[in-house]
């Protein structure tokens, strides 16, 4: 062992003494060191290069655009894909190059996108509009990340573009489609209504916010909503027990002073519900109304006409028909209509049978009904009557009230009138034209006798 250590010390000792470089080895060694960094560099990039090479595959039948670029940012591998998203050809039109002018809707964006790139070594998820090759537009997802060296210095790029164009487009046809259903739905004059399936209103558009009153707080019932129209509990629960059948239904509901056809339709979507049109039919109900009544009242007087009155006799023959219901029935005739209309003209005979038609609707009773029949001839139904005194006593209201002067207007002067009523009974056995006949016989009696009476049809005299 001891001679082990004096070796070591010996051997120590011979070793020579290290001297100080020259400038020359100094700059020897220098430039030694600089192209170890070169190589690395080379060799990283060539590891970069290499990478993107492997994966060569699978980009090639990538559906998202992949492009890698160099230290420059000039272009060394671009996808099938890509190219496609460009409307380019071969890659020859984009390999060593810069990306495209024409493919950057905004310059700053490019530049902007590697600057992060370098700052923070990727980009994730960057929305950006695009134009290829052909001016068309372009929207894209970009990812991107960077490969450094030892010295933190980019040495090239990966970037992905994951074409949207397709979801933004659709996007856009949604909101097109979206504000035309919103601006239909707000310009409709139709209150439209949209009720989920428990029916609570989800939505309503101007027109229904407007009639029923709605503001923007907590969403209404329908039972709550059309409680606001005060509308009875029996109807209430006929239209909310229209919505337990899945199916599309209509039907006509009168609310406040307005008439709608509503149109309600089960929702064709996965939360369902029910999509309910309210057609104002006001004017149209209105019109109708007016239509049914000038079809069945006289034009002059107001009152209901000779149609309206048969039918009104035929129903009640069929109430007559159990042999417990009774009516009678009036026939009156002017006397003298044509001496009146002669003495101080048509005018004021029109003003006569107007003033005769309320004289006569005021003298009878509730549930009867008068009728103009033409001409100077009237009728009046007499609502259960069992009794010909029955009869007789509203015959001989009537008479009185006629015989009390009418006052003219046009001439400004009164004058007196008198009738002739005759008075037929309900049977059985007859029909209600026969009924008819048969006043109108008992009145023509009358008139035979000079006429300012009444008669009782079967009877000699009133």
């Amino acid at each position: 062992m001891a001679v082990k250590k004096t070796t070591k010390k010996a051997a120590k000792k011979a070793a020579p003494a290290r001297t100080a470089d020259s400038p020359a080895l100094t700059k020897l060694r220098k430039e030694n060191t600089q192209l170890k960094k070169k190589l690395e560099k080379v060799s990283l990039e060539r590891n970069f290069f290499e990478r993107a090479m492997s994966d060569l595959n699978f980009h090639n039948n990538a559906h998202d655009g992949v492009v890698y670029t160099d230290a420059s940012n000039q272009i060394t591998y671009a996808n099938p894909y890509f190219l496609t998203m460009m409307g380019e050809e071969t890659n020859s039109q984009l390999l060593n190059k810069p990306f495209p002018e024409y493919m950057w809707n905004n310059e700053t964006d490019v530049s902007r996108l590697f600057n992060d790139i370098k700052a923070n070594g990727f980009v994730r998820e960057r929305e950006l509009s695009l134009y290829n090759k052909h001016g068309v537009p372009v929207f894209a997802m970009c990812s991107a990340v960077a490969s450094k060296d030892d010295d933190g210095n980019v040495i090239g790029t990966e970037i992905m573009f994951c074409n949207i164009t397709g979801k933004r487009k659709f996007q856009a046809e949604l909101m097109e489609q979206t504000a035309l259903f919103d601006a239909l739905l707000q310009s409709t004059p139709d209150p439209i209504l949209l009720f989920s399936s428990q029916l609570t209103l989800t939505r309503a558009n101007q027109a229904a916010m407007d009639f029923f009153g709605l503001t923007e707080r907590a969403p209404l019932t329908l039972e709550q909503l059309l409680q606001r129209k005060e509308l009875d509990a029996g109807e209430l629960a006929r239209v909310i027990g229209l919505f337990t059948n899945p199916r599309a239904f209509d039907f006509e509901i009168a609310l406040g002073d307005q008439h709608f056809d509503w149109h309600a339709a089960p929702l064709q979507s996965d939360h369902g519900g029910w999509v309910c049109v309210l057609h104002n039919i006001t004017v149209r109900k209105y019109t109708q109304e007016l239509l049914q009544h000038h079809a069945t009242h006289d034009a002059l007087t107001q009152i209901p006409n000779r149609s309206y009155f048969i039918d009104h006799l035929q129903r009640a023959n069929q109430l007559a028909e159990n042999n417990t219901y009774r009516y009678a029935v009036l026939f009156i005739d002017l006397d003298d209509l044509k001496v009146f209309n002669d003495t101080f003209g048509h005018m004021a005979g029109d003003e006569l049978l107007y003033n005769f038609a309320r004289r006569v609707e005021t003298s009878i009773r509730p549930g009867d009904v008068v009728a103009r029949l033409g001409g100077d001839e009237f009728a009046v139904f007499l609502d259960g009557v069992h009794q010909a005194e029955d009869a007789v006593h509203v015959a001989t209201r009537v008479q009185e009230a006629i015989l009390q002067p009418f006052q003219l207007t046009k001439p400004e002067q009164e004058a007196n009138i008198t009738a002739s009523i005759g008075i037929a009974l309900s049977d059985p056995s007859r029909d209600a034209e026969s009924l008819l006949r048969e006043a109108d016989q008992a009145m023509y009696e009358v008139k035979q006798t000079g006429g300012n009476n009444f008669r009782l049809f079967g009877q000699s005299q009133a």
